[in-house]
């Protein structure tokens, strides 16, 4: 079997591919990064790729992240985050398995824990990911992966939220962490084998892959260091409303993920266990 992943140049993509080879034999693609260079966008080397390639698994981990940057250049997150998809989903073969990687950001700015079906971004990260969405589930084999994720990066020039915090506290550097925003990632290991599990047992539809409980990020950060032992002093706790110039960001983010524990026939870890797998 030969599995695809996009976006080798991301964050997921290093756990995606140690993963992979349990599976078969993975190809990697990125514009300038992996085993084959391709511009998703582009509708022409999209075909070309899938026809060198012809994956039997396609996780498509290629996105447009930075919520400010989307938001000051809708057309270009437009492009990667939403028509890049239309794109594979034109020229896949109907029995190619695809996964596509979302965001909690498909949600409203109210209090969660988020219900599948509840969709309402407000801001173009979480738009442009949602019509992403829609696009991939126009693929009738396709699984959509609603996720908030950290762990430690693995790729260079690339870092994570625990990245950020860990590094800045041994460091002892200033850092503000948000007790006003609320979220429940997993780690990136754990999100990687529920993909695959997913993938495996032939599920289709769409799933919030989080953590069982959530928490804000300024509990994370602290309970983070608590697990590394880390020295909190340089850190200050405040609230992103507080931060100019932010694209407009829903503040809680938690996501209810009974109806993977359902398809999975098991409890999701807690975030206060996937803390421990750092």
């Amino acid at each position: 079997m030969t599995i695809l992943i996009t976006g080798a140049s991301g964050l997921l993509a290093p756990y995606l591919v140690r993963t992979a080879g349990n599976y078969g034999d993975v190809v990697t693609t990125s514009r300038t990064q992996g085993d084959v260079l391709c511009d998703l966008t582009d509708l022409d080397q999209t075909r070309l790729m899938l026809k060198k390639v012809r994956p039997d698994w396609l996780i498509h981990a290629a996105a447009m992240t930075n919520v400010d940057a989307c938001e000051s250049d809708s057309a270009l997150a437009q492009q990667v985050n939403a028509v890049a998809v239309q794109n594979i989903v034109s020229h896949m073969e109907p029995d190619t398995c695809l996964a596509y990687l979302s965001t909690d950001q498909v949600y409203p700015d109210i209090p969660g824990p988020h219900q599948e079906g509840t969709e309402n971004p407000v801001n173009v990260y979480g738009q442009t990911k949602l019509e992403g969405e829609r696009n991939a589930l126009r693929h009738k084999n396709c699984l959509v992966f609603r996720a908030n994720l950290f762990g430690h990066s693995m790729t260079e020039g690339r870092s994570s939220l625990d990245d950020f915090i860990v590094n800045g506290l041994r460091e002892g550097k200033s850092i503000t962490i948000f007790k006003d925003v609320l979220f429940s990632p997993l780690h990136m290991s754990t999100l990687v084998s529920i993909i695959y599990e997913c993938m495996e047992r032939g599920l289709h539809g769409i799933f919030n892959t989080g953590s069982r409980s959530g928490m804000s990020k300024a509990e994370f950060a602290f309970a983070v260091a608590d697990h590394l032992n880390l020295d909190t002093k340089t850190a200050t706790v405040g609230e992103s409303a507080s931060q100019a110039g932010r694209a407009p960001r829903a503040l809680d983010l938690r996501m209810a993920v009974t109806k993977l524990e359902t398809a999975l026939g098991r409890a999701m870890p807690t975030l206060m266990q996937e803390i421990k797998k750092l």
